[in-house]
């Protein structure tokens, strides 16, 4: 795979330069901004262990795009996309910048090169969510109900491995119905994010083991179709790589990271139902024990005029091996969007959530209910 990822790339390299652009690229403003105000529930025994908290919270998500783009005097399309962290949440903690890649787009596909998720991410199909914070959301990070640090999460049935890490990726066209994406990555811990470490917490009371990608291969496709009026969308996804384990303990030291996803919608007059599901493995050196994560979730969405309502539920379990407590992480949410204007969406999400370590330690249980309401603006 990589060898043919480089060949793909010096290729199209060699014929961008082969040609002049009709015009130099000009860089366009983009982003969004959201903000919620909420109200979270904490478990007592929780709270009683690890101290009171503010009940009202203000939580915010920003981001500024810049993007360009021109047109080579033989067709090919070259871009540029910068994504700046603009206040608010955010798991960026080495720069401001999250996202910076560079495109090529011709008959031939799309290649993408710099930090992008992967493309088996890319093609990835969800279960549908109204309010567009199911995965990844606020309540499986634990910004509301919070997450004890004990308990390991796989926040998304998309295969996050090596994050916005530098990378090469390869989508294809669409035939008919059909994409295919590949990506190599020659280092998943380089960049803005640390590899596994950031979609599931592998620390846990025994190994307090920080789990970090090296080289990594992965591959996904996904199929998009209409059918006398019913829409079908399917995805699979799997990512392959070496892991460097940063950790003293040996209960906790891993050499491999092998993952797969698939998920499917089916869509007819304004309802939407689908699913998702994500394994991820970890292989344990001569002597330790594996480590296995799975996450699943499934929603039914209706949409109709600018109004759409969701109901969606998801589940996380990681598995440690060797007697050592497993963690889990059970979500019930409902959601509802009301658009009120071109960019301009009112969300509401009301959920409730368990983060179980499988213990009777209070410190390491939490669960709780969430409501919240947030102005999202697109531009």
């Amino acid at each position: 795979m990589k060898k043919i990822l480089f060949a793909t790339t010096a290729l199209i390299a060699f014929g961008a330069t082969a040609a002049q652009a009709a015009e130099p690229i000009k860089l366009q403003l983009g982003g969004y901004s959201k903000w919620w105000v909420g109200y979270a529930s904490q478990d007592d025994s929780f709270e009683r262990a690890t101290g009171d908290r503010t009940a009202v919270d203000v939580q915010g998500d920003n981001e500024v795009f810049f993007k360009g783009s021109t047109t080579l005097d033989n067709g090919i399309k070259i871009g540029i996309d910068v994504q700046l962290e603009a206040g608010g949440s955010t798991s960026d903690t080495t720069d401001s910048i999250d996202e910076s890649y560079v495109t090529v787009d011709g008959g031939f596909g799309r290649v993408i090169l710099g930090t992008e998720n992967n493309g088996a991410y890319l093609l990835h199909v969800s279960a549908p969510d109204a309010a567009s914070n199911l995965d990844e959301g606020g309540l499986i990070e634990g910004q509301w109900v919070v997450r004890p640090g004990q308990v390991g999460v796989l926040s998304t049935t998309a295969i996050l491995t090596g994050g916005d890490s530098e990378k090469i990726t390869y989508v294809s066209p669409s035939f008919a119905g059909f994409t295919v994406g590949a990506s190599y990555i020659p280092d998943g811990g380089t960049e803005d994010d640390r590899g596994v470490t950031n979609n599931s917490t592998t620390t846990n009371a025994a190994g307090n083991a920080t789990v970090n990608i090296n080289e990594a291969y992965g591959a996904g496709a996904a199929y998009n179709n209409t059918f006398g009026g019913v829409g079908v969308k399917a995805s699979v996804g799997y990512v392959v790589g070496d892991v460097n384990s940063n950790t003293t303990a040996t209960t906790s030291a891993y050499t491999s990271d092998e993952e797969w996803s698939a998920g499917a919608q089916l869509s007819y007059a304004g309802f939407t139902l689908g699913g998702s599901y994500r394994s991820q493995e970890l292989e344990g050196k001569r002597g330790t024990s594996d480590q296995e994560g799975k996450v699943w979730n499934v929603g039914l969405q209706y949409a109709t005029g600018p109004f759409a309502v969701s109901l969606a539920y998801m589940q996380s379990n990681i598995e440690y091996g060797r007697g050592v407590t497993d963690d889990d992480m059970t979500l019930y949410q409902l959601s509802g969007k009301y658009n009120m204007g071109p960019g301009v969406d009112m969300l509401a999400t009301i959920g409730h959530i368990e983060f179980d370590n499988n213990n009777a330690v209070a410190a390491q249980n939490n669960e709780g209910w969430a409501a919240m309401t947030a102005l999202s603006l697109a531009f």
